[in-house]
């Protein structure tokens, strides 16, 4: 992965000299060598990692926008829809009321021409009924009235004879 240079004859003679043996030093040089191609990245290794990691941020970024747009559009095609079967649903309910508005006017204005209808015939009976009590009170008043004047002039007679009999004797 990596290109960088390492020394590994002047790395296994240094460790020769604090007391490695060849073999030791040279093993060690071998797998430090190892090390440092797998394991570090050169400034190379850096940007081209930058490089493809740049792409695909890019590539996602592109994405990410389509999606967006794409959810955008989808969310608007909703709305709109819900907003016509809104405006469908609250037109329909307007003419279902103003229909059964109508109906409980028409249905009121019958009910109320019944009920004075009624209430007219309830008091012409009840004006009949009272002037023919009325009328029925006035005889039975007019035979009182003409009995008790019978009365008197049979009474007003007969004590008239009574003295007119009394000064006769």
């Amino acid at each position: 992965m990596s290109a960088l240079a390492f020394d590994t004859l002047a790395y296994a003679r240094r460790m020769e000299a604090v007391g490695f043996s060849r073999a030791q030093a040279e093993a060690l040089a071998e797998e430090q060598a190892k090390l440092i191609d797998d394991r570090l990245a050169t400034k190379l290794d850096l940007e081209a990692l930058r490089l493809a990691t740049k792409k695909d941020l890019d590539a996602l970024s592109l994405t990410t926008k389509a999606d967006l747009e794409a959810h955008r559009l989808a969310t608007k095609a909703d709305l709109d829809a819900l907003s016509l079967t809104t405006k469908a649903d609250l037109e329909a309910y307007r003419l279902a009321t103003k229909a059964d508005l109508e109906a409980l006017s028409l249905t009121t204005k019958a009910d109320l021409d019944a009920h004075r209808i009624t209430t007219k015939a309830d008091l012409d009976s009840l004006r009949n009924s009272l002037e023919k009590s009325i009328a029925e009170g006035k005889a039975e008043t007019l035979k009182w009235i003409v009995g008790t004047v019978g009365l008197q002039t049979v009474v007003i007679l007969g004590a008239a004879l009574a003295l007119a009999r009394m000064a006769a004797h």
